[in-house]
């Protein structure tokens, strides 16, 4: 036998045992068959989240994952949820609740051993499978796809033959059926601080949705005043008036009836937003402050009482440079303005159903469609009204309105605050002093000094 036959002979040896191994692994992982063909099915319908499933010690099968409530603002990296899994299931192997385990994710895998988490779209090649028995057989495999004529085409595993992947792919989910009986809700950070302040965190929210109702929805989601916003926000960090205090630096572009502040900290940027202008105060005791990690604990949703009387929410303005006052005081005078997102003639007294209201109804409520942002829908009467602009360049121009939103007999600014609206934003051709209009905006507040 000649060399070439001796090694010819050893790599044959060698890809029999990758092929035993393999189909080891398959063996091993088949009671776990439905899961991968529930993530593959979670795929086609746009769920990316991660998923697990374990193993008893009396050979039961049991799917887990972490989900959020639908009403949060509070969400976990893919990073985050991975970790978590495997902190859980490492600590049942070691009290030896659980045989074994499995987490799938969908990851940077092209067919070339990299198992890394796909961050964001571009990264999206693969899914990764990751199997721990007993901490004796443990490892990763994956799978890459592509998309084509908006179909998702899976390539299998490359460890398995082509007919062990068919059999995973065909295998039949039940309808209805609830694969996940282990569930763990991801439940926000809250405390509460000295002076009684409830203290929540979120990590989601941004100020996307207030650069619409200063643009126009369909303007700015398509992008029409993307590059105009980019521009003003480096005229706002270079040629604004700038305050800094405490590593927190703030610079404003100041018109007639709007700011422009951008807020930075230790250099880095955390927030570029529009503040309405307004003389109007509130003497306000604050119950609950939503503190935004994503922007550094420098943003922030607060809730709290006015006047004694009613409630509000608001985005607080302020709060990057003013968030120790907001913490160590309840009571503050508030300056309450707004945005309207949207802007409509009521018809509330054309409605031939009950109840029947009078002729000064004025109203507002948590919007059912942004509860997390200090959003309400309203029903408000136009005491004032004049034309603004703000910008630059690109001047853009928008009303200043007074709308009273809570009517009280003997007292004519019990509610009645500052509101900004964009011309496309509105559902009505022209404003008139007295007209009972309706829609939805984001209250904001700052504290008055």
């Amino acid at each position: 036998m000649g060399l070439s036959d001796f090694f010819k002979k050893k790599d044959e040896v060698e890809d029999r045992k990758k092929v035993e191994q393999a189909t080891e692994l398959f063996v091993s992982l088949s009671k776990y068959h439905v899961y991968i063909a529930k993530y593959l099915e979670m795929h086609q319908r746009g769920n990316f989240a991660p998923i697990s499933a374990y193993e008893n010690n009396d050979g039961e099968i049991v799917g887990f994952l972490y989900y959020g409530d639908a009403n949060s603002n509070y969400t976990l990296s893919i990073k985050e949820v991975i970790n978590r899994m495997e902190t859980l299931f490492n600590q049942k192997s070691n009290e030896n609740e659980i045989k074994s385990y499995i987490i799938l994710y969908h990851s940077q895998f092209s067919n070339d051993n990299n198992h890394k988490i796909a961050e964001d779209n571009s990264q999206l090649k693969g899914i990764t499978l990751q199997y721990n028995f007993k901490n004796t057989v443990l490892g990763k495999i994956g799978q890459s796809y592509k998309s084509e004529n908006g179909e998702i085409i899976y390539f299998g595993f490359q460890e398995f033959r082509s007919e062990e992947n068919n059999s995973i792919f065909q295998t039949k989910l039940q309808e209805n059926k609830d694969y996940f009986t282990a569930k763990q809700k991801i439940i926000a950070p809250q405390t509460e601080n000295q002076i009684g302040l409830t203290i929540k965190k979120s990590n989601s929210l941004n100020v996307s949705n207030i650069w619409c109702g200063m643009f126009g929805f369909e303007s700015h989601r398509k992008g029409a005043s993307r590059q105009t916003l980019l521009e003003h926000h480096a005229l706002c960090s270079s040629h604004g008036i700038v305050s800094d205090v405490a590593n927190i630096k703030t610079a404003r572009l100041n018109y007639t009836d709007i700011v422009l502040k951008a807020v930075s900290c230790e250099g880095l940027q955390v927030t570029f937003l529009p503040v309405i202008k307004t003389d109007y105060i509130l003497e306000v005791v604050n119950k609950e402050i939503c503190e935004w990690e994503n922007s550094n604990d420098l943003e922030a949703i607060v809730t709290g009482n006015g006047r004694n009387e009613f409630g509000l929410t608001y985005l607080a303005t302020d709060y990057a440079e003013n968030r120790e006052m907001y913490l160590s005081q309840k009571y503050l005078k508030i300056k309450i303005s707004g945005i309207a997102f949207v802007l409509d003639v009521s018809n509330l007294h054309e409605q031939e159903e009950e109840p029947k209201y009078s002729e000064d109804f004025t109203m507002y409520l948590p919007s059912k469609d942004l509860p997390n942002y200090a959003c309400f829908d309203f029903i408000g009467q136009i005491e004032e009204f004049k034309t603004t602009t703000f910008l630059e360049f690109n001047k853009q121009e928008g009303y200043i309105m007074k709308i009273r939103l809570i009517t009280k007999p003997d007292f004519v600014d019990f509610f009645t605050i500052d509101m900004y609206v964009t011309q496309e934003n509105m559902r009505i051709k022209e404003l008139q002093k007295g007209m009972k209009v309706s829609g939805m905006f984001q209250m904001q507040g700052q504290i008055a000094k």
